[in-house]
């Protein structure tokens, strides 16, 4: 079973654009989700975020989509424990 994603390839128009919109959600937001993740902190997401997909509580964990600048789709779950 994988428990971490050491790379990742996605096809970009722009690397500037691209570089500014992972550091963002990614680095600002801290979206290298860790175990205090909540439904909380996932719903503040979406003021900044143009989610595809709202934060949902489902059996499995909290489960959200969205799309970059480019429209490559990325998926966050947060598995519960």
């Amino acid at each position: 079973m994988f428990n971490a994603i050491t790379h990742s390839q996605l096809f970009v128009l722009d690397q500037d654009e691209a570089l500014d919109f992972y550091v963002f959600y990614v680095g600002k937001l801290g979206l290298e989700v860790t175990a205090d993740v909540d439904m909380g902190f996932m719903r503040r997401l979406t003021v900044s975020v143009p989610f595809t997909e709202k934060p949902t509580e489902r059996p499995y964990g909290i489960d959200c989509a969205l799309r970059d600048p480019f429209g490559n789709p990325i998926r966050f779950t947060h598995l519960k424990v």
